[in-house]
């Protein structure tokens, strides 16, 4: 489904409230249980922030957003098919650049795999196919790039290092290993578990954000991981009745793909979390079954709403949930411009039926 940049709408939310090698920290497991399902939590502890209607281009239309980074008062989002980067300011959703740099040659690519954003430097960092790293400024100036030394899944930015996730090789992955390469010396450090796994299937969401921490996840795995003092923390492992994978199943998942996704859609299985958002108070997160979940960190219960119903908007707001990268402290959801143009139009005739019920009382008096 295309959306026209203009029509996209970002809404933000914010909280109401002001063994393993290199795997290490106290796990903490919370079990959803039947009372925090289909809950009115999230409505009970998030506001809306602000909306921003992005603006509209007759060449600027984009199938699915890859990345979406949220800085200052800007918004830098990869186009996942279109495999362009735009840079948005977020008070009018003016684009104010556009990078599409088709080619081998420098500052130019074939497919753009991700993006990342070093606040330090206010530099944009476009990692592509052919395992470079591309430096921009925030104008669409092509600064520099430098080798990265493989291929990965994913990558973000935090405190001038660059961190990839996810090392791809054919169908296998390796799902607990982070790399990170230092932008100062130059220099590469592995942490958690080299084994890889044999998993073709990929999640529609994010594995690897950088929220208020730097946050991953696997499939086959309830744990959500943090990486932060160059170590990786298992802090979470959310337990769901329904999340439970035969070792025949997951067998399947490499044998007999269609076979796999008929028995986890028959079941409702949950086969992985991802797409983690961190707020002060809570994170928020997806799986492969509708809904979000929220863990309050507080009091470490956790709460599945299989729909979140804004009454502003009238439809399900899960399913338009994105993480972005960005230490905001917010959460954003990216619409379709036909449900922000029907949310105006809503706005305008309640505002003209109570217009003219005014004008009738003033012509009765």
């Amino acid at each position: 489904m295309q959306f026209s940049l203009l029509g996209a709408v970002c809404i933000m939310f914010v909280s109401c409230y002001s063994g393993k090698t290199n795997i290490t920290g106290e796990q903490h497991q919370l079990n959803v249980s039947e009372e925090n399902i289909d809950t009115t939590y999230f409505n009970d502890h998030f506001e809306i922030a602000e909306v921003v209607p992005l603006q509209t281009d007759e060449t600027n239309l984009i199938s699915d957003i890859k990345r979406l980074i949220r800085y200052k008062n800007q918004i830098i989002l990869l186009s996942g098919n279109t495999r362009q980067i735009f840079i948005i300011n977020s008070k009018g959703g003016v684009i104010e650049q556009r990078i599409h740099k088709t080619g081998n040659g420098p500052g130019e690519s074939n497919v753009i795999l991700d993006i990342g954003f070093d606040e330090s430097s206010e530099q944009l960092l476009v990692y592509n196919d052919y395992s470079k790293l591309l430096f921009f400024d925030l104008q669409g100036n092509f600064l520099s790039e430098t080798k990265v030394d493989d291929l990965y899944e994913e990558m973000t930015v935090v405190d001038g290092k660059v961190i990839f996730h996810n090392k791809l090789e054919g169908y296998s992955c390796y799902p607990l290993m982070i790399k990170v390469f230092n932008l100062k010396d130059k220099n590469w450090e592995s942490f958690g578990e080299k084994d890889k796994i044999d998993f073709p299937i990929r999640n529609k969401g994010l594995q690897l954000v950088k929220s208020k921490n730097v946050w991953f996840t696997s499939p086959l795995n309830y744990s959500l991981f943090v990486f932060k003092d160059n170590q990786i923390d298992s802090l979470y492992q959310i337990n769901v009745p329904n999340m439970s994978l035969s070792e025949d199943l997951i067998k399947k998942s490499v044998s007999n793909p269609p076979m796999f996704f008929e028995e986890v859609r028959n079941n409702n299985l949950i086969y992985s979390f991802h797409s983690i958002r961190e707020t002060n108070n809570f994170l928020v997160l997806r799986s492969n079954q509708p809904g979000l979940f929220i863990v309050d960190k507080a009091n470490n219960n956790v709460y599945w709403e299989k729909m979140v119903k804004e009454n502003a908007f009238k439809f399900d707001l899960s399913s338009y949930y994105y993480p972005h990268d960005g230490n905001d402290g917010k959460i954003m959801f990216v619409f379709p411009p036909e449900i922000y143009t029907n949310y105006v139009k809503r706005l305008y005739d309640k505002s003209k039926c109570r217009a003219d019920k005014s004008y009738r009382n003033e012509r009765r008096r």
